[in-house]
Order: C-alpha cells, then sequence, then structure tokens
C-alpha cells in the first residue's frame, strides 16, 4: 500500500489556521482589522488570563446580516474584495478572507451581530470549525466576537502559549498599534476586568500617544505632514531627548496597516542622523500614505510584512520627511525646574572628581578582601577622561576606565544577590507612565526586578511608582533605568529566567559604572585599578570588551627606533 494519503479538511484547516493564528494576540489583531474595516468608532477588547481563556471583541460597527454571518466563516469569504485586481487598490486592513476561518477552527467561537437598523440581530456558535448553534437574538448595533479556549482541539500547540503576562503583553502592542494608528476610534483593553488602555477617540494623535506613553512624552514630540512625489507622511517624532535602546518604538503604518519593515526603519533612523546617541532610537509614529500599486501586501499571512516597489525612492522620502521636520524644531532639551536643587556651583575639578567618587564609584574599605591582581601597576595619569596610563614592570598599560567599573560593578552585583540586592528608598518617589505592553512586561517581571533590588508599587491601571532602587545604580538613574530595562526584557522574548537575570546585571553594572568623559582624579583611578584587580576576572568587561590593553617596553623601544 502506497504511503501518500489527502489529509482530512479538519486536519487541512488546522494546519492552515495555524499560519494565521500563532497565538491569542493574532487573534485580536484579526479581529480588530474587522472591527477597523466595519467602520468601527469604538472597538472594547476584553482578555481573560492572557488570551488563552477568552477574547472579546466588540465594536459598534456595521453588523451583519444573518445570511451573512455563517458565510463570514468560510475560508476565503470576504467583503473585502472581488477580484485580484483589487489587490492594487486595497482599502482595507483584511482581505485574504482567512481570519474567521482560521479562528473557528482552533478554537471556541461565538458571535453576536446587528446591523444598525435592523429589529434583531444574529447569534452564530461554532466550535473547532463545526457548527452548533445560529439563530435571532436581541442586541445592540454592532458586532461582539467571543472567542474561547484558544488551542483547544490542538493541545501540541497550547502548550507552546507564554506565560499570561507574556501573551498579554502582545495583545497590548496589537491594540496600542491600532490606537496609534486609528486616533478617531476609541479604544478599551480590559484583562481580567481591569482596564489598561483608553484612548478618547478625539482624533488627535498627541492625545493617544499621552494616553500611551504619558503627558510628558506628548509634550516632546514634533509633528511631521510632508507630501513626496511618490508618497506622503504624517505622524509625530519624538525629539532626540527622549530616545529608547531599541527600535521598537518605531511604529511605522503604511496606508494605516501596522507593518513591521526594516527599511521604514531605517529611512526614520537615517532622518535623525547625528541627532541620536549611538544605539539609542526615537519614539515615532509615522503613517505613510503610498498607491495600492506601489506596494505589494500579500506577501505573508499575518499582513505585518510589505514589499515596496521603489524602494530606494521610498527611504529617501520617508528619511527627508523625518530630516526636514526635525530642522524645523527648536530641539534644544527644557530644563526641568522642578526637579533642580539648590547647589553651588561646581567650579574646580576636584570637586566634581568627589561627587563621582561618592555618587558612582561607592569604593568601600572591606575586610578580608583579596589580594589585587594587578598590584604591580602604578597610575601614571588619565587620558581625555577616559583612559588611565599605568606604569608596569613589563612596560605600561593603558585601562579603559568604563569598561573596568563596569567589571568591578558585575561581580558586586552577581556576588551580591548570592544573598539579597539592597534597596535604597528615593527620597522623592518617581511616577511612571508606560504602554500597556510594557505594564504587562513588568508585572510578568516582578519577581525577577524585586529581586534585582528594584521596588515598584502599582499606581493606576498602567502607572507605577518607583519607591526604590538597587543602591549600586543611585538615584540619579530613576525613570530612565526602568525604561531601558523593560525594553531589555521585551528584546528578549522568550528567554529563560535565568537569560533575562543575566541582561539586566549586565546592563547594571553597565549603567552605574563611570563613562567615558567622568572626570577621576589619579586618586580615584587608583582606587579603581586596585578594585579591578580584586574581580576574578579583571581583564574583560561584562560584554567581552578588554579593560586593559598591554605594551611592552620592547615595543616602545621599537617606536622611537631604540633597536
Amino acid at each position: 500500500m502506497g504511503e501518500i494519503i489527502v489529509l482530512s479538511q479538519e486536519t487541512v484547516n488546522q494546519i492552515s489556521a495555524g499560519e494565521v493564528i500563532e497565538r491569542p494576540a493574532s487573534v485580536v489583531k484579526e479581529l480588530v482589522e474587522n472591527s477597523l474595516d466595519s467602520g468601527a468608532t469604538e472597538i472594547h477588547v476584553e482578555i481573560e488570563d492572557g488570551g488563552k481563556k477568552a477574547i472579546i471583541v466588540k465594536d459598534n460597527g456595521k453588523g451583519m446580516v444573518e445570511e451573512e454571518v455563517e458565510l463570514a466563516f468560510e475560508k476565503h469569504s470576504t467583503s473585502k474584495i472581488r477580484c485580484i485586481e483589487d489587490l492594487d487598490d486595497l482599502g482595507t486592513l483584511g482581505f485574504r478572507g482567512e481570519g474567521l476561518s482560521s479562528i473557528a477552527a482552533v478554537a471556541k467561537v461565538r458571535v453576536v451581530t446587528k446591523e444598525h437598523g435592523s429589529l434583531e440581530g444574529t447569534e452564530f456558535v461554532i466550535n473547532g470549525g463545526e457548527k452548533i448553534e445560529h439563530g435571532s437574538i436581541g442586541c445592540p448595533g454592532g458586532t461582539t466576537v467571543e472567542v474561547r479556549d484558544l488551542f483547544y482541539n490542538t493541545p501540541a500547540r497550547r502548550k507552546y502559549l507564554k506565560k499570561t503576562g507574556t501573551e498579554f503583553a502582545h495583545i497590548s502592542e496589537v491594540v496600542t498599534r491600532y490606537a496609534l494608528a486609528y486616533p478617531n476610534v476609541k479604544f478599551k483593553l480590559f484583562h481580567n476586568g481591569n482596564e489598561l488602555l483608553f484612548t478618547p477617540g478625539s482624533g488627535g494623535l498627541e492625545d493617544n500617544i499621552k494616553h500611551i506613553y504619558g503627558v510628558d512624552t506628548a509634550k516632546k514630540m514634533v509633528s511631521v505632514d510632508v507630501s513626496g512625489e511618490l508618497l506622503s507622511v504624517k505622524g509625530v517624532l519624538g525629539k532626540p531627548e527622549i530616545t529608547r535602546s531599541t527600535r521598537d518604538h518605531i511604529y511605522t503604518f503604511v496606508n494605516k496597516r501596522y507593518v513591521n519593515n526594516a527599511l521604514l526603519k531605517d529611512a526614520v533612523v537615517e532622518g535623525y542622523g547625528t541627532l541620536l546617541p549611538k544605539r539609542r532610537y526615537p519614539i515615532v509614529v509615522l503613517n505613510i500614505d503610498i498607491p495600492g500599486h506601489e506596494i505589494d501586501v500579500n506577501v505573508h499571512p499575518t499582513k505585518i510584512k510589505i514589499r515596496f516597489l521603489h524602494r530606494d525612492r521610498v527611504r529617501k522620502e520617508v528619511s527627508d520627511a523625518v530630516k526636514y521636520a526635525l530642522l524645523e524644531e527648536d530641539l534644544v532639551p527644557a530644563l526641568e525646574t522642578e526637579r533642580i536643587e539648590e547647589e553651588k556651583p561646581v567650579k574646580e575639578p576636584d570637586v566634581k572628581t568627589q561627587e563621582i567618587t561618592q555618587q558612582r564609584l561607592e569604593m568601600e574599605e572591606r575586610e578580608d578582601v583579596p589580594e589585587s591582581k594587578l598590584s604591580e601597576m602604578r597610575v601614571a595619569g588619565i587620558l581625555h577622561d577616559s583612559y588611565i596610563v599605568v606604569e608596569t614592570p613589563e612596560g605600561m598599560a593603558v585601562i579603559d576606565q568604563h569598561a573596568a567599573h563596569e567589571r568591578i560593578n558585575y561581580e558586586r552585583i552577581t556576588k551580591a544577590l548570592e544573598g539579597k540586592m539592597d534597596t535604597q528608598r528615593l527620597v522623592s518617589p518617581v511616577n511612571i507612565e508606560l504602554r500597556p505592553r510594557e505594564a504587562a512586561i513588568l508585572r510578568a517581571n516582578e519577581d525577577l526586578l524585586k529581586d534585582l533590588g528594584f521596588d515598584i508599587e502599582p499606581f493606576g491601571r498602567t502607572t507605577f511608582r518607583l519607591v526604590g532602587l538597587p543602591i549600586v545604580l543611585g538615584e540619579l538613574q530613576g525613570k530612565d533605568i526602568i525604561d531601558s530595562v523593560l525594553d531589555e526584557l521585551m528584546a528578549m522574548k522568550g528567554s529563560s529566567l535565568q537569560e533575562r537575570k543575566e541582561e539586566i546585571i549586565r546592563y547594571m553594572a553597565c549603567h552605574s559604572s563611570v563613562t567615558a568623559g567622568d572626570m577621576l582624579s589619579v586618586g580615584t583611578a587608583r582606587e579603581l585599578l586596585i578594585e579591578l584587580g580584586r574581580t576574578d576576572n579583571p581583564y574583560t568587561c561584562p560584554h567581552g570588551r578588554p579593560t586593559i590593553i598591554k605594551f611592552s617596553r620592547k615595543e616602545m623601544d621599537k617606536w622611537f627606533k631604540r633597536t
């Protein structure tokens, strides 16, 4: 007997569903897009247990008539296009006709819908692709879709879902994207009964930035509205004073469809040019309007990939739009006077040296410290407030002061965590406003952050209060360190707890260390050298960069042609 068989329709449907529905966030994306295509001005997303238990999307859109409801769950049924030529001028988010059929193949689904003006609505229930119920029901205009027990009939896929907090973080990001793309739509997002995101639907993108990123960030956004030969660019650009450590905060939409496109993100960063510090990225929300025949959105079932016909022209026009919008603005950072305390002016280098020593190096005298591996080195001087020059018995060496202090702090933090990391209470607690996704990431990593010495309390839907920091960081880091730590955690999707912990320890070590440009006295440099010599590995920083470069006396003699 041959080994080739024809798969059952049920198996085919479940395989096909896997291309579109990867996790609960995929369901939310498909349903929210349907709501937007229906003309909804209000969309409520209700989530239970990170979407594993239930996903409910309610809208006030057009709704469906009874004979359309069952048809909507047939594979490749759609109201969005009629023929292949329609793909050249798409005005909708969905068009494949795979969303509802894919969801129904792997979940228990109930739909309640009614066209505005109709006397009664329709209820339709379908489990695992099998119709259970279809009849009339009283309901308001619009559509409600309830999706329960996702992947109940494909346990192999269900077991690969992440923790509740992680899955909800992905859902939050999906809703956030569409709230930014459609400021005229009122969005609400609930998790286990708690409202975690609200946007007013006022039509103003700045209002939604305020509700998602907070008032302070909203005040530091620059509007861009530029029309070029090929496309137009509209949205907001964060001033260079507010940056993040990843490109996750660059939101790009093409014809109001969210796309994850490296070309567009590269163009945005290119437009900022030298305004951005190294490895720092802006907060940006841009919609690019471009004729449908210039793009191919049919690249991937999830529709977040896109292909441009004229890549170079797109990149240049987007980059130029960003650059010229920024050039027209006053980008000098505003002095936040409410945070300034009265201080005596710092005039002498020794005063600054003392401040750095006290606040950042924190080198304490300890009993029974190990012998320094670098005890034969003697500090000769400091170059460019960055490199410590030392004399050795064999010649000389140059030490990178930041890399050296980073190694010291890394081992100090690692050893401190063998017991409990000390936390210092802030004199003035700091309120931190987060995006829903960031809030979910924070909640999912509460225990990890607590172990690392962060004392953070809930203070609203997506607002938290920073009460204490790891003592090694010092009070000056505040909100910036939390923003960056959350970015690091989001960048480590799918990593183990130990991997996340290790990365955050490295980050803490880096950001609690002196940097290139910090002025050290020779005495402080000497203490740094001693402490470096007492570490287990004084030769590299935690990221593998060298801390010390040596030069032999013989090499130096060659430089001056003495041999």
